[in-house]
């Protein structure tokens, strides 16, 4: 019902005012532009929901409605400046999939798919740094599993494109091209994709964490990157963890020490501190000896 409203422009368009201050020639137009809000309010609060086919019709809904806005944007926009996306619709979903106590992970898969569209990619990446800024500093940096884990998986099923050719699925179709349209560019979604994950990364994560992210890097994070050598002070920080950890930031710093030049002298330093006696009875000692074998013979 709501989307044919939208499509008919039969809800209010531009500033709401409240209900007992509608315009008569405009009062069915607000009353339903508030009873739109309601719904989307209420949709928002079901991707909450402990039964998981509510979640996720709610998700879809909701999305639904995304694109109509897209199409039918419920703001007086200024075309020189703005773009139809709907952002703070799109930005309210991703707030509320990362929950800071339920694991969403079966919800985030099914939000997968709205990913591969390249303009919400675009925006939803940008969301999420700005709720992990928000959300982190409200916690004074302390670690928040389920939270952190929600970020993580949401931001590991986003597939960036290699090539800015591969740009040409979104949500809402723009009528004429613009040029300064970030969502249409690749060099913006690495910028995007990088802060993201450097937004991310500089907090302190479960120990845990650190190996999941770390067995990743190499694939899905590093290639995506404009700068990799900005991860130093994550890997620095994942050496700090000790154990496997360690073996695998050191991997991480080798990485950038030969396919993007960084200079980093104590990497030798590091990787001699980890040959001490533990080393022969850690659960990954097998992936130890075989990278020491790597690093020793590239010296």
């Amino acid at each position: 019902m709501f989307c044919t409203l939208l499509k008919r422009k039969d809800l209010f368009i531009g500033k709401l005012p409240g209900e007992d201050e509608a315009i008569k020639d405009e009062k069915y137009k607000i009353f339903m532009r508030h009873r739109y809000n309601n719904c989307v309010e209420i949709l928002l609060e079901h991707l909450h929901h402990e039964t998981h086919e509510v979640k996720e019709s709610a998700l879809c809904c909701l999305m639904k409605f995304a694109a109509e806005q897209g199409l039918h944007p419920l703001e007086d926009l200024d075309w020189s400046e703005y773009f139809s996306f709907p952002r703070e619709l799109i930005q309210a979903v991703v707030h509320n999939i990362l929950s800071q106590s339920l694991d969403n992970s079966l919800l985030i898969s099914r939000f997968q798919e709205f990913l591969e569209m390249d303009d919400v990619r675009y925006y939803v990446m940008s969301f999420i740094r700005d709720n992990v800024a928000t959300v982190m500093n409200k916690s004074k940096g302390a670690v928040l599993p389920v939270y952190q884990s929600n970020v993580f998986t949401l931001m590991l099923n986003i597939n960036m494109p290699s090539q800015e050719s591969e740009l040409t699925n979104f949500m809402v179709k723009q009528e004429t091209k613009h040029e300064d349209w970030k969502a249409a560019k690749l060099h913006d979604h690495k910028r995007a994709f990088e802060k993201m994950w450097l937004g991310f990364l500089k907090y302190k994560l479960p120990n845990s964490m650190y190996k999941k992210i770390l067995v990743v890097l190499h694939d899905s994070i590093l290639p995506h990157m404009s700068k990799p050598t900005l991860m130093i002070d994550f890997l620095t920080a994942a050496y700090d963890v000790g154990g496997a950890i360690s073996l695998l930031a050191l991997n991480g710093l080798f990485v950038l020490i030969h396919q993007h030049n960084l200079d980093y002298p104590d990497f030798y330093k590091k990787l001699y501190n980890l040959l001490e006696p533990s080393v022969f009875h850690v659960k990954y000692k097998a992936r130890f000896f075989h990278l020491a074998n790597l690093f020793l013979s590239s010296r």
